[in-house]
This record gives C-alpha cells, structure tokens and sequence, in this order.
C-alpha cells in the first residue's frame, strides 16, 4: 500500500468513526482555538493602543516630580541641555465635578496647558481652535473640552462661546469654550486607558496654564508636568536620566523626579503585550498535550480493534513500514482535521470577542488573523499527529502475524 493509498484509508477510518473521532479532536480543536483566538485578539488590542497613540512623538521625555514642586527656573535649566528642542509645561488636579445635561454629575480633571502644548501631541480641533500663547500670557478663562464633554453638558458639539462650569473645594469657575477637540463620542473610553500619557481627552476641559493656577491659587511659577522634546541625535531614553539627574542636583534630593520617554513607554507597552499574549497562549496550548494525549489514546484503541487486520495484512506481505505509515497517517488526518477545526472556531471566537472587546472599550479593536499563526497552528497540529502517533504506530507494525491472526 503506497503513500496515497494510505491516506484514503486513514481519512476512511476517521470518517467510519465520526462521533468518536470528533471527540478525539476535541481537544486540538479547543487548543488551536484558543491560541487563535488569544494572540488575534492581543494583536488586534495592540494595533489599536498603538493607532491611538500615533499622535504622540516618541522623542519625547515626560517629567513629573516625586515630592518636590518643579518650577520654571527649572524649565530654563533644563532648556540648557543640548539636545533639548522645546518644552511644554501642563498641570492637573483632580477633583472638578461637570454638571450634565442629564442632571448627573461627572467628575474629573481639570488640565492646564502651555501654548507648546503641541510638542508632545497633535491636538486637533473640528470647531474652534486650540490654546496658544496669547490664552496664556494674558491669563484668558477659556477652555477647549472633548466631545463627550460638549455633548455632555450641551447635547451638541458646536459649543463655541458657551459657558462651561466646573465645581470644586473652592467654589464655581466659569470658563468660555473656545474650541471641541476631534474625535468622537465613543473614543473616551479608550482615552481613559492611556491616563499615564497625557491629558488631552480625560479631562473636563483644558485651559491656560496660568489661568489654572490663578483658579487653584498655585503659585505661577510651579510646574506639575513637562514634555520635553528631544533632539534626533541624542538617546531620548538616555536624555531622560540626565534629566532626572539635573532635576535631583537642583532641589538636592534622591529619585525625586521621575522621567520617562515616549520611546521606551512604547517599547515597553509591546513587550508586556508580547509577554502577556505568549503566556496566555501558553496556558491554552497546555490543551493541545491533552488532545495529543487523547489521540494516542484512541490510536492505541484502534490498534487492538485491528489487531486481526493487521495480521492478515502482514500475513499477505504488507512490511512494517507500511503498517507503520498508515497508522501514523490516521494519527496525523485527526490531528489536521482538528486543527483546521480549530482554526476556523478561533476566526469565529476572535471575532465576536474583538467585537466585545470594542463595545466595552468603546474603540473598534478588530482581531489580527496572522498568515505565521495559521501556519504554525498547522504545523502544530502536524507535529502532535507525529508525535503521539508514534507509538501506537510502532506497536502496530511490530504485532507478530501469526498471534494476530489468532486474536479474536
């Protein structure tokens, strides 16, 4: 019996035996299903992080203060550096309640900008403009806010010229809108995830650095917060510890100051992605040995049913090796079909949950089908027919003829 001859028998066997040799798959099935599933679906959420943070430079440093209030002598000091394109200086307090339309409250920050505020985002604006200089030098009450908030407090989007009022300790401020930033109702959520980045979406409404400092009564010279944009030619990971370092000299103190830049947050975003999804796919694929352990199983059942068909086979001249290649073509047609199997309910699986996973981040994240994953989820499934085929099918070509003959 030749190869092809072998493998119309194999896919004979399986198919004369569907309900048990459905539920030998099952365990493949569910194995390359959930590795499917789970890495589609981490891609999909990371493309998704990453398209939202494409507005953000890279070669950015983010400065906050551990304990110690940062001021801007420190901005002039640190604007000596070489390497050091611009700064923005922002703040921001939590604690500002938003009256709704609805009569609900929502509470949140309230975020103070600079007129540079565009060296570590791309702020857009679909009415109205955004803050610059003359809102800040001239200490102006205007305010630019998300359109969440617009529709929020107004039911409508074009709210240029219309007050808005946010309650906090200290009493009522009143600001005038000035401008509504792009994007959509339904992008919020997804804002939220990336609190640690910036304040362009999470807060209530963004005003003059100034102006936010006079409302909370800080002094004008205090800085929350800084961007700093970094120089092509020097390391911005590498930037971001001298600055740090400056910043400890400055107020004589120990790991007071915490610097960061953008580029190696994103780095190591994709690496805790990467780590995470490769472990989960870990955890599901522990599965797949289960289904292969159930395959040998069966094959060693299947065996012991054929003990007299082998016999007769070797009896008429059939070898070992081809004893050996059909069953070790059975063992691998189960595993194929459950991994085809289990592709298409990962497609299905990952699709609904990325749908889920939109609906509840309010981003559209959509599942990542990699052609590698596909590939290697057939491999996989291949090996697992080699491997726990192997035996039985070793035992089945080793049977003495005479003494299967005699089996009953």
């Amino acid at each position: 019996m030749n190869t092809v001859e072998s493998l119309i028998s194999a896919v004979r066997s399986v198919y004369s035996h569907k309900m048990r040799s459905l539920l030998t798959m099952l365990g493949i099935i569910i194995g390359i299903g959930s590795v499917i599933t789970i890495t589609s679906v981490g891609d999909g959420v990371r493309v998704t992080i990453f398209e939202t943070l494409d507005n953000v430079d890279r070669r950015v440093v983010q400065v906050m203060s551990m304990g110690s209030s940062m001021t801007t002598a420190d901005v002039d000091a640190i604007m000596m550096l070489d390497g050091v394109e611009g700064i923005t200086i922002l703040s921001e307090v939590w604690g500002f309640e938003l009256q709704r339309r609805d009569g609900r409250i929502r509470t949140g920050p309230l975020g103070g900008i600079d007129g540079n505020y565009s060296l570590i985002e791309q702020a857009e604006v679909q009415v109205g403009r955004f803050i610059d200089h003359v809102d800040v030098e001239n200490h102006l009450r205007v305010a630019v806010i998300s359109p969440q908030t617009a529709f929020e407090t107004f039911g409508f989007l074009n709210v240029v010229g219309e007050q808005i009022e946010l309650e906090f300790w200290g009493g009522t401020e009143s600001f005038t809108v000035i401008g509504v930033l792009e994007g959509d109702l339904e992008q919020g959520n997804m804002d939220l995830m990336m609190a640690g980045m910036t304040p362009l979406t999470r807060s209530l409404a963004l005003v003059p650095i100034t102006t936010f400092n006079d409302v909370l009564g800080f002094d004008r010279d205090s800085v929350g917060f800084m961007g700093i944009s970094i120089s092509e030619h020097v390391s911005s990971t590498d930037m971001a510890r001298t600055i740090a370092a400056l910043l400890d000299i400055r107020h004589d103190t120990e790991d007071g100051f915490w610097a960061q830049s953008m580029e190696s947050a994103f780095d190591l975003v994709d690496v805790m992605f990467t780590a995470v999804t490769a472990f989960v796919a870990f955890v599901a694929g522990i599965s797949l040995f289960v289904g292969g352990v159930g395959v040998m199983n069966i094959m060693l059942v299947t065996v012991k049913e054929r003990t007299r068909e082998i016999g007769i086979r070797k009896s008429l001249g059939a070898t070992e090796r081809s004893i050996k290649r059909q069953f070790m073509l059975e063992a691998i047609t189960l595993t194929m079909i459950g991994g085809g199997l289990g592709i298409f309910f990962g497609f299905m699986v990952a699709s609904y949950a990325a749908g889920l996973i939109s609906m509840l981040m309010g981003a559209d994240v959509s599942a990542v089908i990699s052609t590698s994953n596909v590939i290697v989820a057939f491999v996989v499934s291949s090996a697992i027919g080699v491997i726990f085929g192997v035996y039985p099918a070793g035992k089945a070509a080793k049977l003495d003829p005479i003494e299967a003959l005699r089996y009953e």
